[in-house]
């Protein structure tokens, strides 16, 4: 029992290593980050951030000698993370799981993302330069999802705009559905095809 208690100790001194360098880390990126506005879909700059922290505990994880993996070290240290930003555990460990496999999994692929982190240097605005590589590619732009969303509210309004219109001039409950009907799937018809449009444009950056 002794020996389990220390392995857990040992463990438990390598990943709060891990997490203390990552924030020393990500301290020293954000600071490059004032002044500077990006407009990308939900979740994006988090996720981004996420896969980069990864890539930086990775590598610090990598002197260390474990039965884990040191790419898997620097996924699972996301964990306290996570935890710390009010995320319950069980959501924090299916989040690490997607990031994990975002990341290509236990492959010897490395995400660029996670490149960039893994060879990230205290201060060297590497965070910065990745999301100013991002911000000229419309697929992961906030635009597009900001015209689904608000498609939506308009299409319902229009729908049953259409249904009590048609319902008034006598043209019967069931034909006024299928009127109302129509006019909210075009007008989200015509909002997905916009959307499709904006996104296919370009290209994504390489990292």
């Amino acid at each position: 029992m002794a020996t389990l208690r220390t392995d857990t100790e040992i463990a438990t001194s390598i990943l709060n290593a891990c997490v203390e360098d990552a924030r020393r880390m990500l301290s020293s990126q954000t600071s490059m980050l004032e002044g500077k506005t990006y407009d990308f879909m939900p979740g994006f700059e988090e996720m981004t951030t996420h896969l980069y922290l990864a890539g930086v505990m990775w590598r610090i994880g990598e002197q260390f000698d474990l039965p884990t993996t040191a790419k898997e070290r620097g996924f699972v240290s996301l964990l306290p993370i996570l935890s710390s930003s009010g995320m319950s555990a069980e959501k924090a460990q299916r989040r690490i799981a997607e990031l994990y496999q975002t990341a290509g999994g236990s492959s010897d692929k490395i995400h660029p993302v996670v490149s960039v982190g893994y060879n990230a240097v205290e201060g060297d605005g590497s965070l910065a330069r990745l999301f100013d590589q991002f911000r000229a590619d419309p697929k992961i732009s906030g635009a597009p999802f900001r015209l689904l969303d608000r498609a939506k509210p308009i299409a319902a309004v229009l729908g049953i705009a259409s249904f009590a219109i048609s319902v008034l001039v006598g043209m019967g409950w069931v034909v006024s559905l299928g009127v109302g009907l129509v006019i909210a799937v075009s007008v989200m018809a015509i909002a997905l095809a916009i959307y499709h449009q904006m996104v296919g444009t370009w290209s994504s950056p390489k990292c």
